[in-house]
């Protein structure tokens, strides 16, 4: 078979030959520095998430939705993946999970001048919270009824609400990198009376579907990983979010 024709068959052959799709559910709402909604400002997940798709010839798809709907459309193998800590999970389904890309550091935040107490004096305190959130330190709080929970769709709905407040008995639960995300861009947010301990720590990873495709991808996502952290390249696209 000369060239000449060789050639000419992986021309007819090489348009069959599509990208696998990666489908990805991410947050209707911003959640810095991690993700942004406007495509216009990527954050860290989406930059690696462009990074791996590129390496692996994944053609990337992603569906904006609530979190609580995230985990819906995941479970109907209608995304193969989305953002989550394994920690936070509380279903009893299988998943395929990421290794840690970041650690999550949620702290305490009042408006300016109020005393944070320590979590078992929270008692008739109202917390703050992000819809569709699991708070592993809060949850028997919860439970018992000693503190109510007040939700919210985004972090800078939470951080606009409080600087309305004067004193009380009301407390957001946000990201520490979240916080110093809006606070270097809005010197309102450096006001905040912040606390002067974690309420939890949690490795943000990626939540796939429990079936070949979401085991297949979560491996080459790890060793993707793996390899942009020992090459330090990882750190590089890590400070573009600091």
């Amino acid at each position: 078979m000369s060239r000449a024709v060789v050639f000419l068959l992986l021309l007819l052959i090489t348009p069959l030959v599509r990208a696998e799709t990666l489908r990805v559910a991410l947050y209707d709402t911003d959640y810095p520095p991690y993700h942004f909604v406007d495509s216009g400002q990527k954050g860290l997940i989406a930059d690696l998430l462009s990074r791996f798709a590129e390496k692996y010839n994944y053609d990337l798809q992603y569906m904006l939705v609530p979190e609580v709907r995230s985990q819906h459309l995941l479970d109907e193998g209608q995304v193969d993946v989305r953002l989550e800590s394994e920690q936070w999970y509380r279903g009893d389904n299988q998943y395929y999970w990421s290794d840690s890309i970041a650690i999550v550091e949620d702290i305490l935040v009042m408006p300016r001048g109020c005393h944070i107490p320590a979590i078992d004096e929270l008692g008739g305190y109202v917390l703050m919270a992000r819809f569709g959130y699991t708070y592993p330190q809060f949850e028997a709080l919860f439970a018992a009824g000693k503190l109510h929970r007040e939700d919210f769709y985004s972090e800078i709905d939470m951080l606009n609400a409080l600087v309305d407040m004067q004193q009380n008995q009301r407390v957001a639960v946000i990201s520490k990198n979240t916080l110093q995300w809006y606070a270097s861009r809005n010197h309102v947010f450096k006001k905040f009376t912040v606390s002067d301990y974690s309420v939890g720590r949690a490795p943000m990873q990626l939540q796939f579907t429990y079936n070949e495709k979401g085991k297949h991808m979560s491996e080459q996502f790890n060793e993707f990983m793996k390899n942009l952290k020992s090459s330090g390249e990882f750190a590089k696209i890590e400070s573009n979010y600091q």
